[in-house]
Parts: C-alpha cells; sequence; structure tokens
C-alpha cells in the first residue's frame, strides 16, 4: 500500500509541473505579445529571451525568434535581428516570411547586397505571390537607391504581373524611366498612378515634366506655348494639389506665355 501511494504522490508531482510549466509558457508567450503589440520591445525581448530558455517545440522557438528579431529591428539592434531570423529560418526554411524579416533588418543596417541575396531568395522559389511581391518591392528600393534604374524597371515589371494595380510601383518604375530618359514609358505609369490614386500631386508633375522633356530633348529648347499646353495642364494640376517645387516651371513654360 505504501508503494502505491508513493507512485500516486510522484505521478501527482509530475503532473504538477507539468502543469505549471504550462501556464509558464502561455503567459510568458501572452506577455510577450502584448509588450511587442503595444510597442515595449525592450520587454518583449526579455520574455521572448525566457520563454526561449524553457520551449522546447520547433515551431513554437521559430515564433520566438521572429518576435524577438522584429522587436530587435524595432530597436535598430539589426544584427541582432539578422541572427534571430537566421535562426527562425534554420527551424522552417519553407516560411519565405522570415527571409523578408531578414532582408529588412539587412537592408537597414545598410547591408544591401546580403539583403538583396534574401529578396532574390524568395523570387526565386517563385510560389508565394504575396512574399514574391514584397521581396520585388525591396529590390527595387535598394535598386533605386543604388541608381541602378535598369534593374529598378525589371523588379517593377515582375511585380506588376502580380499585382498591376499598385499606383505605388507604377511610380517608382516612372521615376526609374524618368532617369533613364525614357519619357514615353514613365508618362504611361504617371497616367496610371492618377488612374489608380487621383490626387497624387506628384505624380501630375511628374508626368508634366516628363512631357516637357520630351519636347526638350527632342530639340524644342524654346517650346511654344501650344507645344506645352498637355504639360501645363498637368504640372497647373501638381500646384493645386499643393507641390510647390514645380512653381518655376509653370512659371517658364506656363505662365509666361
Amino acid at each position: 500500500m505504501n508503494y502505491i501511494k508513493i507512485i500516486i504522490t510522484f505521478v501527482g508531482m509530475f503532473l504538477t509541473t507539468v502543469t505549471f510549466s504550462q501556464n509558464k509558457l502561455v503567459e510568458l508567450y501572452q506577455t510577450g505579445t502584448a509588450n511587442f503589440s503595444t510597442g515595449k520591445f525592450e520587454k518583449a525581448i526579455k520574455n521572448y529571451t525566457e520563454l526561449l530558455k524553457i520551449v522546447d517545440d520547433s515551431s513554437l522557438q521559430k515564433t520566438c525568434y521572429i518576435n524577438r528579431g522584429l522587436s530587435y529591428d524595432r530597436l535598430r539592434k539589426y544584427d541582432l535581428a539578422i541572427t534571430d531570423f537566421t535562426e527562425a529560418i534554420k527551424r522552417d526554411s519553407a516560411d519565405l516570411a522570415s527571409f523578408i524579416d531578414r532582408g529588412l533588418s539587412k537592408m537597414h543596417a545598410g547591408y544591401l547586397e546580403k539583403a538583396k541575396e534574401d529578396y532574390q531568395y524568395v523570387v526565386t522559389q517563385n510560389n508565394n505571390h504575396s512574399m514574391m511581391e514584397a521581396a520585388l518591392y525591396w529590390l527595387a528600393r535598394i535598386h533605386s537607391s543604388e541608381g541602378n534604374y535598369e534593374e529598378v524597371v525589371k523588379n517593377c515589371d515582375q511585380y506588376l504581373k502580380i499585382n498591376p494595380k499598385d499606383y505605388e510601383v507604377h511610380f517608382i518604375r516612372g521615376t526609374a524611366n524618368d532617369m533613364l530618359g525614357a519619357f514615353e514609358e514613365s508618362i504611361k505609369d504617371y497616367t496610371k498612378v492618377i488612374e489608380l490614386k487621383p490626387n497624387i500631386k506628384e505624380a501630375y508633375a511628374n508626368r508634366g515634366t516628363a512631357k516637357i522633356n520630351i519636347l526638350t530633348t527632342r530639340g524644342t529648347i524654346t517650346p511654344s506655348k501650344e507645344q506645352t499646353k498637355d504639360a501645363c495642364i498637368d504640372l497647373k494640376k501638381a500646384y493645386e494639389l499643393g507641390d510647390k517645387v514645380i512653381e518655376d516651371l509653370v512659371f517658364v513654360y506656363c505662365d509666361n506665355k
């Protein structure tokens, strides 16, 4: 009888320990999530760090590394964020979102070539449209910052095959085409931006400027009022919407004619 009592007591202690452990896991996870969602990133990091010391489940470990990595990124501790996203990838390399997150931290840290590697990997997988969109968008932004406008156009071309109604990407491609001197193409993009988002003053300003540039690059140094009429409609619309930067263009090509 005593032997049986000892076994029963031991089992009871074991179950109590398991229950306590599970409760601790849930409490830490919920607290960490609450701290992260309210911007208390330092506290969230402590919660996830403590949680990682006691959790064995690979899926939960991955989530902890992702959330802690995002917290580090928000605090501009980019190298620590990159390390955590790498740990998350080790536990689930099929989750392309972790490559996007790691790429962003690399980009924030100034590791542009390494960031491009993560984004390019996502693109080559070609199995998740939302992740491909994100990767192509950031590739376009990086290439634009590097002045590699041919690549910007390629990135945007790929992106817009997936999501042709993203006005921002049309705008990015438009500015890249401007830099390449492909003004007819940039005008198409700005027209699409205006179609999708009618009150973007920069789209009117850039389209009007592109129309002027077509004239001047083709040898018309001083275009007539009739020649600039269409461009001036755009420039004046941009000015009405609050773009004061193009005031000089309006004066030179529109008001003084």
